[in-house]
């Protein structure tokens, strides 16, 4: 007797890099993370050289100063390409070694810690950076605005993400090393403790991206269409 599988299709959204986002309004779960820790987490798929200046990942920054950014600073200081980093109490936090390409066509994991006075970046879960200072220890980044995937309404124009975005979460804690690498957020089964949100895009069709956190920030998609999300195309 023959056994078969049917793998599920997954889903991501595909944004066209001019004015495609997405807008969680309900984001008073998010504000409660305050100056506390934290840890954001997404895997995209993308080209660098279609890319506006700082193409960004999360926002909910309602003017300069504010908020918190999480995404792709433009090159600096000779980098070879776009740098993953947050902007945090009004400071991208760039300046790092061997800064990693994550905008070349194949599919990674992006993923920034915050932990008392220190970020952690990993790409695909690898420690790629780490910042101490006192600049990070109080710093509240709640707003007002809503949290926009895909672009950063202060900066317009140069602010839009080109390419797909899936298995976005937002943790109020700092999660560890082993949690990290051990690949659990690229495909978050059950309630965590700590998962305040949860967009894993796995609607597939219409206008709404569900939070699987159980805290209801679901967001409404402006104009990024569905397409095959990370574990469709990396089994």
């Amino acid at each position: 007797m023959s056994i078969f599988f049917i793998r599920k299709k997954s889903f991501a959204l595909l944004f066209d890099g001019v004015d495609d986002y997405v807008e969680i309004k309900n984001n008073r779960i998010i504000n409660q993370i305050g100056s506390g820790d934290f840890t954001l987490s997404a895997i995209v798929y993308a080209l660098e050289s279609e890319q506006k200046l700082h193409p960004q990942i999360l926002s909910n920054r309602q003017r300069e100063g504010t908020g918190f950014l999480f995404g792709f600073h433009g090159r600096w200081r000779g980098s070879q390409n776009k740098i993953p980093f947050v902007q945090y109490n009004n400071t991208n936090w760039i300046d790092y070694q061997n800064q990693p390409n994550l905008l070349n066509n194949q599919w990674h994991h992006f993923v920034a810690r915050k932990y008392q006075n220190n970020i952690t970046y990993f790409a695909d879960g690898k420690k790629i950076a780490s910042f101490t200072s006192s600049r990070i220890v109080n710093y509240n980044i709640s707003s007002r605005h809503p949290l926009l995937i895909g672009w950063d309404s202060v900066n317009p124009s140069a602010t839009h993400f080109k390419g797909k975005i899936d298995e976005v979460s937002i943790w109020n804690r700092a999660l560890s090393n082993a949690e990290i690498q051990s690949g659990m957020l690229k495909s978050i089964r059950g309630r965590k403790p700590g998962l305040i949100s949860y967009w894993s895009f796995e609607e597939g069709s219409g206008n709404i991206v569900r939070d699987y956190s159980g805290n209801g920030n679901h967001g409404m998609i402006f104009g990024a269409v569905w397409t095959t999300g990370w574990l469709s195309e990396c089994r």
